[in-house]
């Protein structure tokens, strides 16, 4: 039940993304996105689409989440939503060319029929995309600090490596096809010098957000 507190605190959550360093972490990570996405054939669906800010960034036209609060502002951002859980997705079988779960792994209740849902939707050689912070890197190892103090959203997350989620995606079904890395500053909120750079096509220890690109074979 992590999504009940961004059911609360919605709007805490949106407005980090306006303040400094959300906004500049955002867009190094929208762009890494976006680079994952290119050549995936559409319709796009993100699973745990929040208030819409990376499918609305990206052109992900459509989006489930548990959060009523939250999919009020991805309605907003002209996303088509439907209230579900990631575990249970409202569509027929082979219905999108691509899927996303952008930083959503880690609040998930049952990661693997997550995944296993993820397949089901896809068509064949569609693609999964898996955005996280890896555990193991230094800007996870930042955020578990935050989880030990109780922080109201780290602390219902759990952080998984890079291979952790390559390999429950293997589980569900998938085949790796490629990792993209990005966010190589030392974590802070306060002191970080952040500037814009496009990612680098392989895994980067450290990296504090890496998308994993999966395919449905």
């Amino acid at each position: 039940m992590s999504w009940k507190v961004f059911d609360k605190l919605y709007q805490k959550y949106d407005e980090w993304f306006d303040s400094f360093p959300g906004e500049n972490i955002f867009e190094l990570e929208a762009e890494c996105l976006r680079k994952v996405f290119q050549e995936i054939p559409e319709p796009w669906l993100e699973v745990g689409v929040g208030t819409g800010r990376f499918a609305k960034k990206i052109g992900i036209e459509f989006g489930i989440d548990p959060s009523e609060e939250m999919l009020k502002k991805a309605i907003k951002r002209k996303i088509k939503v439907a209230k579900a859980k990631a575990e249970n997705l409202p569509f027929s079988s082979d219905s999108f060319g691509g899927t996303a779960m952008i930083v959503t792994f880690c609040f998930l209740d049952n990661p693997l029929n997550a995944l296993k849902e993820c397949h089901r939707v896809l068509r064949s050689k569609g693609k999964l995309v898996l955005g996280i912070v890896p555990r193991d890197s230094s800007w996870g190892r930042f955020y578990l600090e935050k989880k030990r103090k109780g922080h109201p959203f780290y602390s219902v997350a759990r952080f998984y490596t890079v291979q952790e989620a390559i390999n429950l995606s293997e589980k569900a079904g998938f085949k790796l096809e490629n990792v993209f890395s990005t966010l190589f500053e030392k974590p802070s909120e306060e002191n970080i010098k952040l500037k814009f750079y496009p990612p680098v096509t392989e895994p980067v220890k450290n990296a504090g957000f890496v998308c994993i690109k999966l395919e449905k074979p």
